[in-house]
């Protein structure tokens, strides 16, 4: 899904060593609010579904989380583990601005342009029998995906045959092959569609015109230079160390936690954490690995793209800029910024987050109601009670009764507690009398919530912090 509209139905870093530095504590109304988002987004699909996510608001806090299990214990030799924050997992496409920044850095040592024709850098024999394109393939068309190069993950012989055997090696020319032989889908820059073939190529172009492997160029470009311990291109069908699950359902499920990672080559094959993850994104957006030039270039949506510039996917959910990469390998996983400044994030922030399942709804369940929370003018960090005309709540924050003074005479009273996805989780609270209620807050998630009052003289709403 491309250039979507996410609609909300609800209320300069610092680096040491490629590490981001938090000045501040996260405050415990966001942090709680945080993991009951985390904790309520796991599928009910999936009986030992595991989630972790990190969030980081430059300059100010950093959290992270993890919610359920990471291996599902479903297939023998892999026993039940819980998720933790810092597990290792499969980035999925999320490889893919990886890779774009590696042909960027390319571009600018003067070594190639992204207006080149693929050709200058590939076998006669590769472009005119293989590709086969119907007009000149230029390395912009890749980035972008506007070749017109079919996609591997659609050749249903190619895909059973690695879940038939997800041990088996694969090179790149046979990646190539198994998108590009379906055919053309369109003519190059005549539309638009998703290709992994794409990334598997320009993978081919790195190793060609470099001399290095592809996973080699990677790794001096981005990964050692930023300090990324816990990032690599994994040359073992098993992930090292503290790692997510891989499960997907086609049929029954399915479990890919351990193949062989030349089935993803140039596309999917890196695996990182979510904190490395958000120190890559935040060094590519201040300049630490390419240049201003190379960026906008990368932010560049051409006419017909979808949102989708080179290697980078553009969203808005409710009004805001939200830009980064989704990926899944038999997971789910997303690496954004969300280019928002409010009193919670004043400029903006990273997430990250990987789920041990395919089809994890991250959008409503992960995205948006992670922006609304902090882009909300509700000030989190004093974690005070502001004075108001009407209504007063109090304790805020609470970890027990919750009471709500109405003034004036009101017979008809309305109450309603909602979460931070909009949903009503309460209402009709016991009357005191003297148009007081009360309920006990502990009976709830800790986070923050949203009270609305309805009376016969209007509607009052306020933040609540239960902690």
């Amino acid at each position: 899904m491309r250039n979507t509209t996410i609609l909300a139905g609800f209320f300069f870093a610092l680096f040491c060593s490629g590490k981001a530095v938090s000045a501040q504590t996260v405050p415990t109304a966001i942090a709680d609010s945080l993991q009951s988002i985390l904790d309520q987004a796991l599928p009910a699909s999936f009986t030992n579904a595991g989630a972790i996510m990190e969030v980081h608001v430059p300059g100010q806090w950093t959290w992270s989380g993890s919610s359920g299990y990471s291996i599902a214990g479903i297939t023998a030799g892999q026993p039940l583990a819980v998720a933790n924050s810092t597990d290792k997992f499969r980035a999925g496409s999320i490889t893919k601005t990886m890779v774009a920044t590696c042909i960027l850095k390319l571009e600018e040592a003067g070594q190639l342009s992204i207006e080149d024709p693929i050709s200058l850098y590939l076998r006669a024999t590769l472009i005119n029998d293989t590709i086969a394109s119907s007009d000149t393939v230029r390395i912009r068309h890749l980035l972008n995906h506007t070749s017109g190069i079919a996609n591997s993950a659609d050749n249903t012989g190619c895909q059973a045959n690695v879940l038939g055997n997800p041990l088996g090696a694969h090179s790149l020319e046979e990646a190539i092959f198994c998108g590009a032989s379906q055919g053309e889908v369109f003519a190059p820059e005549f539309a638009w569609a998703y290709s992994n073939t794409n990334y598997s190529i320009l993978a081919m172009i790195i190793q060609n015109l470099t001399g290095l492997s592809y996973r080699d160029y990677l790794t001096q470009t981005i990964i050692t230079p930023l300090a990324l311990a816990d990032t690599e291109i994994p040359l073992t069908d098993t992930i090292s160390g503290a790692h997510m699950g891989c499960y997907w359902n086609i049929g029954n499920w399915t479990d890919l936690t351990i193949i062989n990672p030349t089935t993803y080559t140039g596309w999917a094959d890196v695996v990182s954490t979510t904190s490395d993850l958000n120190v890559f994104y935040a060094a590519l957006r201040s300049g630490q690995i390419i240049n201003a030039n190379s960026l906008a270039e990368m932010h560049t949506m051409f006419p017909g793209t979808y949102g989708y510039g080179l290697g980078l996917d553009f969203y808005t959910i409710g009004g805001e800029d939200y830009i980064g990469h989704y990926g899944e390998v038999a997971n789910t996983s997303g690496m954004f910024f969300a280019d928002i400044s409010s009193v919670n994030a004043p400029n903006g922030y990273y997430i990250t987050y990987n789920f041990n399942v395919q089809g994890a709804d991250m959008q409503n369940d992960i995205d948006v109601p992670v922006l609304t929370l902090l882009n909300s003018a509700f000030n989190a960090v004093n974690e005070t009670t502001a004075a108001k005309p009407g209504c007063r709540v109090f304790p805020n924050p609470s970890g027990s009764l919750v009471y709500i003074e109405i003034p004036g005479n009101n017979n008809d009273v309305q109450i309603r507690l909602t979460d931070g996805f909009g949903r009503t989780v309460a209402a009709g609270f016991v009357p005191d009398g003297n148009n007081r209620f009360h309920f006990d807050g502990s009976r709830y998630a800790p986070g923050v919530y949203t009270l609305s009052v309805i009376t016969g003289n209007g509607n009052e709403i306020q933040k609540l912090i239960l902690k």
